[in-house]
């Protein structure tokens, strides 16, 4: 990838995304979290960690949500996914 791609790239994303930066055993942890999320989280994790969509949301799918996430911080997404589930842990206790 040229300087310029990778700049370029970068801009688009945190420094710290799993994009560019983790290995294949860390991509595969990445999606067995995503795939126990439903549609409705993933849409909330998703704006948490900052990525916005260009299109109405009305027009996404789960697979398109699903493949931005790796654009996502990883201190983000992790902090971000953890309150996710437990705010899924309260609500099935009550």
């Amino acid at each position: 990838m040229s300087n310029f791609t990778k700049d370029h790239h970068s801009k688009f994303h945190s420094p710290n995304a799993f994009c560019g930066n983790a290995g294949p055993e860390e991509l595969r942890h990445l999606q067995e979290l995503l795939e126990k999320l439903t549609t409705n989280e993933l849409k909330l994790l998703t704006k948490r960690v900052g990525i916005k969509f260009l299109v109405d949301e009305s027009e996404l799918t789960r697979d398109d949500y699903l493949s931005v996430l790796d654009e996502a911080d990883r201190e983000d997404f992790y902090r971000e996914y953890r309150k996710i589930m437990e705010k899924r842990e309260k609500q099935k206790n009550k």
